[in-house]
C-alpha cells in the first residue's frame, strides 16, 4: 500500500500551464535506494567480518569449555584419590581404635579370670574338705543316702 505523501506527490505542480514537460511522479523508493545503495553495499563486507568474529568466538567458546572440562576431569580425578586416601586412613584409626578396645577388654578379661582363679584356689581346701566330710558321712550308720 502505498504510503499518503507518495499519493500526494503525484499532484504536486509541474510546471507552468500549457505546453511543457509532463510531470512524472517521484519515485522515492529508487531516490532511497540510490542514495543507501553505496553505504549498504560498505556494510556488506562488515557483515562478512562480523560473521568471521562470530565463528572466531564460537571457535574459541569451544576450546575454553574443552579446557574447562578437561581441568574438571582432573579436579574430580584429585578429589577421588584424596577422598580415597582419606577413607583409607579413617579405616586404619577404626581398626586401630578396634584393636586398642579389644586389648583392654582382653586384658579386662585376662584380670577378671585371675581372679576368679584366685578365688577358686583360695576357696578350694574348704570345699575339698566339706566334700570330703559329706563322703566320710556316707560311710556312717544313720546318714543319710
Amino acid at each position: 500500500m502505498p504510503h499518503v505523501r507518495d499519493i500526494l506527490s503525484r499532484f504536486r505542480p509541474a510546471g507552468a500551464p500549457g505546453p511543457g514537460r509532463a510531470a512524472v511522479p517521484a519515485d522515492r523508493r529508487a531516490e532511497l535506494e540510490s542514495e543507501a545503495g553505496p553505504v549498504l553495499m560498505l556494510l556488506d563486507d562488515q557483515a562478512a567480518e562480523c560473521a568471521e568474529i562470530i565463528t572466531a568466538a564460537h571457535c574459541d567458546a569451544e576450546e575454553i569449555i574443552r579446557q574447562a572440562r578437561s581441568q574438571a576431569d582432573s579436579i574430580i580425578s584429585a578429589a577421588r584419590q584424596r577422598a580415597a586416601a582419606r577413607t583409607a586412613e579413617l579405616v586404619q584409626q577404626a581398626v586401630s581404635a578396634a584393636r586398642t578396645e579389644a586389648e583392654a577388654i582382653t586384658a579386662g578379661g585376662t584380670g577378671e579370670a585371675a581372679a576368679i582363679r584366685e578365688r577358686a584356689r583360695q576357696r578350694l581346701p574348704a570345699l575339698a574338705d566339706r566334700a570330703l566330710n559329706l563322703v566320710h558321712g556316707l560311710g556312717e550308720p544313720g546318714s543319710p543316702p
